[in-house]
């Protein structure tokens, strides 16, 4: 297990803070033992990636030097982001807060289907390529 159950909730709340410094309002965050899907309203001045790399490069410092998060040896290179219309907010909310149930026995390709379903945009293969 990357990211502990039992200690998930620390780094959500260590997410939030850098979200917060950087003048973003996090509408939801969850997870799994691999994984985190974090839905925010991004600050207009805010570049995108650079508040990525904030949130990746903190979170895996304190991370590695946390013996709870012994497993962990740092985020992916890559990762999704889209935009979304607000109508299209309630049900990506309610699939990021039910991210263990939608994992059980699923394949990645499925939850970045249900993802695209949910933001109301539509999946093409070739974009996990």
């Amino acid at each position: 297990m990357t990211i502990p159950l039992a200690y998930k909730e620390d780094l959500y709340r260590f997410i939030w803070r850098k979200l917060d410094d950087n003048r973003c309002k996090l509408l939801r965050i969850g997870g799994i033992q691999n994984h985190i899907h974090i839905l925010i309203d991004l600050h207009p001045t805010v570049a995108l990636s650079s508040l990525l790399q904030v949130i990746k490069g903190s979170s895996s410092i304190w991370m590695k030097s946390d013996p709870r998060f012994a497993h962990f040896e740092g985020w992916a290179g890559d990762y999704f982001a889209c935009t979304l219309s607000p109508d299209a907010r309630s049900p990506l909310i309610e699939y990021i807060k039910n991210q263990e149930q939608h994992h059980l026995g699923q394949p990645i390709e499925n939850e970045i289907s249900t993802m695209y379903k949910c933001a109301d945009l539509l999946y093409d293969e070739r974009d996990l390529q």
